[in-house]
């Protein structure tokens, strides 16, 4: 099973410098040097590279809830984001009038005051709106390419956040761009 901690200690191999590995669990991994950058870049670099591209793993659909707003002008319903999406791909409806011509939903995301908090929210037409969205799953279920781009992508803010190395930072961010790039021709 892969864990963060693996994603993490994989990348410091690439940094080189014989950097101790990480021995902490995800999210807050353990009081090194390299355990506090990964606390703060881990989650952030996962992100970066599960949005550059619709990774199919990473598809989710979900019943949107809303968001207790009344409708704005422009838009008769307010939903809120996904709790754990990273990004939404496209809205749905809950039941398809016609499977094999379904028509484009009309959406935006933006911000609300919801409950008094500042929430991220998507404004629709769509009444029951589900969204198709990359949800983050956990490691143990990435694509190899996504997983070797996360790597070399993290390996990359580790060395400027480990010792300050901008030649091993700008290699890791090419090389993760590489791995990035190949997904583009995935099987969908």
């Amino acid at each position: 099973m892969t864990t963060a901690t693996d994603i993490v200690n994989q990348a410091i191999q690439l940094i080189g410098n014989n950097q101790p590995p990480v021995t902490g669990n995800a999210p807050n991994f353990d009081t090194s040097p390299a355990g506090k950058a990964a606390k703060i870049l881990y989650v952030p670099c996962v992100q970066t590279v599960g949005r550059r591209f619709g990774w199919d793993f990473a598809r989710n659909l979900v019943a949107l809830q809303l968001s207790g707003n009344p409708a704005t002008i422009l838009w008769p319903y307010e939903y809120k984001y996904p709790s754990n999406g990273v990004q939404v791909w496209q809205l749905v409806p809950s039941v398809l009038a016609d499977p094999n011509n379904p028509l484009p939903v009309n959406w935006s995301v933006g911000n609300a005051e919801v409950a008094g908090v500042q929430t991220k929210v998507i404004w629709t037409d769509l009444q029951n709106a589900m969204a198709n969205y990359n949800n983050s799953p956990n490691e143990n279920t990435w694509d190899a390419l996504f997983r070797e781009a996360v790597v070399r992508q993290l390996a990359s803010e580790l060395a400027m956040a480990l010792a300050g190395k901008p030649e091993t930072a700008q290699q890791g961010l090419e090389s993760g761009n590489a791995f990035a790039t190949l997904g583009e021709g995935r099987d969908s």
